[in-house]
């Protein structure tokens, strides 16, 4: 290169050089076009056809990071070009640098016409992120513009999946495995969001998905899992176990289904086994909080309450929101002696509060509007008759009540947000109160419907995956009662699980459900509605509220 700078390119010299570059990359010859494209840059570092070629030789030669740098300087030229914002992305997301692809990856799948890869590698960009909404929104554009796409079906069916939208993440799986008939895995994420659900024919679905599954690969580790999962809610923990032991055989360093075999092994009263998988997986580096957790759990139901505590009371100062760890807590310390500390330490007797709510708009009286609201209820769309695997005895369960948008069911809706940021405005940040301490400063929320007639009920359980939990009465048999020393159709707070050390009587918590009345209670509580006798249903709205 001479002192007074580059030589400059007559015009058919440039067009020459690139007409070689492109032709370079026709044959896939990355090396003489990147040459091409280099000596046009040179002369002119403004032309945009020659970074972007360049870049795309780049990538056949594997240089990712001149390919990336070239893709830049594209992109910096023609800042609303779809085609390179698209090549931008895809290079940033090989990178690693998912949050940096998704503002080019937007601009492309913003285009005019899309192209498929737009919305599948935004889709893969945001889904590593853990925005499944966009993710989903990015495979749904995908698989609009090529609906052959086994990949992004699966994919659109695993970020619906993240969303907990069973039904729409099950007919993506459907799809996706309608177009690879004979692949495993097809088979395997079709099973594994079956598995999710509770109605007796969709387990036995996803148990003959995770046996097909299995079939095309034994080896398939997931697929025992979901087979394991799926036994278990159908009521057949021997069999479950079995497969659950495969899979950790399968895949040893996998925390999930380590998990999964000691929980079954806990189900099939072999405590001291399941300690000893857990210590196993330890020794062997295989280490997570829900694995600690778990430990604990088991340390507590094979009997050695103080070594539970421990192990709890040490993951709690790590993972303070873990809502099983703190009901367990509190049983292995009432187990270990100290009652009074379970009962303050889990809040037995200050955070469970009932809340009268107004009345919603365009309705008369209480009267009008509960009657309105048990005749939604009673013929909700997902109404369903004792799911499997779920808390509910001789009763009905509505799922998504919110899905049936009527005036009686937005109202409520409208009443019970209201009193909720009321409460939760009111909460007071507290370090060492397990409850205050994790309240939410944005929450999501799931809300539910059950019917009980004469000895129905719900069992007793925890809600895991949530902060504050709660119930409304819509509707009351004449049995439920003041003054009832059997707590007739009451609800019973502090009863852990059959199995484990018993709670002093003397120490439950039963409070007496009232029309119009929200009861309001931390999610890790346990705890259970009693049957009554008699005429009436028991009709109730429960709901979880979970932080973002």
């Amino acid at each position: 290169m001479s002192s007074t700078g580059p030589r400059a390119l007559s015009p058919s010299e440039q067009s020459r050089l690139m007409g070689e570059a492109f032709a370079a990359l026709q044959r896939r010859d990355g090396a003489a076009a990147r040459a091409a494209c280099e000596a046009v840059l040179a002369a002119d570092a403004s032309v945009f056809g020659a970074w972007r070629l360049l870049g795309m030789a780049a990538g056949l030669q594997g240089d990712a990071a001149c390919a990336l740098q070239a893709a830049t300087r594209a992109q910096a030229l023609r800042p609303r070009d779809a085609a390179v914002a698209l090549e931008l992305g895809t290079h940033l997301l090989r990178a690693g640098r998912a949050g940096e692809a998704m503002a080019p990856l937007r601009l492309a799948m913003d285009a005019p016409e899309p192209d498929m890869l737009a919305g599948f590698r935004y889709g893969l960009a945001a889904f590593q992120l853990g925005d499944y909404e966009a993710a989903a929104a990015g495979f749904e554009l995908a698989v609009q513009r090529d609906p052959s796409s086994d990949e992004a079906w699966n994919n659109l069916a695993a970020a619906l999946g993240r969303l907990q939208r069973y039904p729409q993440a099950i007919a993506a799986a459907r799809n996706a495995l309608r177009l690879t008939l004979q692949d495993a895995q097809a088979h395997q994420t079709l099973a594994a969001l079956l598995s999710n659900l509770f109605e007796r024919d969709a387990l036995e679905e996803a148990l003959r998905a995770a046996e097909r599954a299995l079939q095309l690969d034994p080896a398939l580790a997931a697929a025992h899992r979901d087979a394991a999962v799926v036994l278990r809610k159908l009521g057949d923990p021997q069999r479950a176990e079995a497969h659950a032991r495969r899979a950790v055989q399968l895949a040893p360093d996998d925390a999930t289904g380590i998990e999964l075999l000691g929980d079954l092994l806990v189900a099939n009263r072999r405590s001291g086994d399941a300690v000893a998988v857990y210590r196993a997986a330890f020794a062997h580096g295989v280490d997570t909080p829900a694995l600690r957790r778990q430990h604990g759990i088991a340390l507590l139901r094979d009997g050695q309450p103080a070594a539970a505590h421990q192990a709890l009371d040490a993951l709690l100062r790590e993972q303070p929101q873990d809502q099983r760890a703190i009901a367990h807590l509190g049983v292995a310390l009432a187990a270990d002696g100290q009652l009074d500390a379970a009962v303050e330490r889990l809040g037995l007797q200050r955070h469970i509060q009932a809340i009268g709510l107004p009345l919603p708009a365009g309705f008369d009286d209480g009267a009008t509007f509960h009657r309105a609201l048990a005749d939604d209820i009673r013929r909700h769309s997902q109404q369903r008759w004792e799911p499997a695997g779920l808390a509910a005895r001789g009763a009905y369960l509505s799922g998504d009540l919110l899905a049936d948008r009527t005036p009686a069911i937005l109202g409520f809706e409208q009443r019970l947000r209201e009193a909720i940021d009321a409460y939760i405005a009111a909460c007071r940040a507290t370090p060492d109160d397990d409850f205050l301490r994790n309240a939410p400063e944005r929450y999501r929320l799931h809300v539910w419907a059950t019917q009980a007639a004469e000895s129905g009920y719900i069992d007793t359980h925890i809600h895991e995956e949530s902060w504050l939990s709660g119930a409304y009465y819509v509707e009351l048999p004449p049995a439920i009662a003041d003054g009832d020393a059997e707590h007739a159709g009451w609800i019973e707070f502090g009863r852990p699980y059959a199995g484990l050390p018993a709670w002093p009587e003397h120490a439950l918590r039963h409070v007496r459900p009232q029309v119009g009345t929200v009861l309001l209670f931390p999610s890790y509580l346990f705890h259970r509605t009693l049957p009554y006798r008699g005429d009436g249903e028991r009709i109730s709205i429960s709901f979880d509220l979970a932080a973002v």
